[in-house]
């Protein structure tokens, strides 16, 4: 499988095989998996993957895991080419979806306001508190 770049201003919602799709605009890229399963796979650029495009085509950092597939695929993209690596077990693949999302949810509560953030921990430790006193 080898891969070409092609800068978008929105994601189409079909991704042919073989084109990774790059929108700086809105930060994001998407491709059909590398397997050929045909699972769209989405990239958060610059929160967790970097895309790289040279003579039309894609490097992507770090590597490409398809955790929310059946496939389990996982891959670098390097100049265009596919560069497998072991596929995960269930286990592997529902570990790195949780430390995803908790990467995520950390980083959107930097993206709050500092007023929004101390009301939340507020609230956060009155539950807490709530939880004890019922012991």
């Amino acid at each position: 499988m080898r891969f070409t770049y092609q800068a978008v201003e929105r994601l189409p919602k079909q991704l042919a095989q073989g084109v990774l799709y790059h929108s700086e605009e809105f930060e994001v890229a998407a491709l059909s998996c590398a397997c050929g399963c045909g699972h769209r796979v989405m990239l958060l650029v610059p929160d967790s993957h970097q895309v790289f495009a040279q003579n039309g085509t894609p490097t992507v950092q770090p590597s490409i895991s398809v955790c929310d597939a059946p496939c389990k695929s996982h891959y670098f993209v390097v100049g265009g080419n596919v560069e497998w690596l072991p596929a995960f077990s269930a286990a592997q693949a529902s570990n790195v979806m949780r430390n995803q999302i908790a990467r995520h949810v950390v980083h959107d509560d930097r993206q709050r306001p500092w007023i929004n953030r101390l009301w939340i921990a507020i609230a956060r430790a009155f539950a807490r508190l709530r939880s004890a006193l019922r012991i």
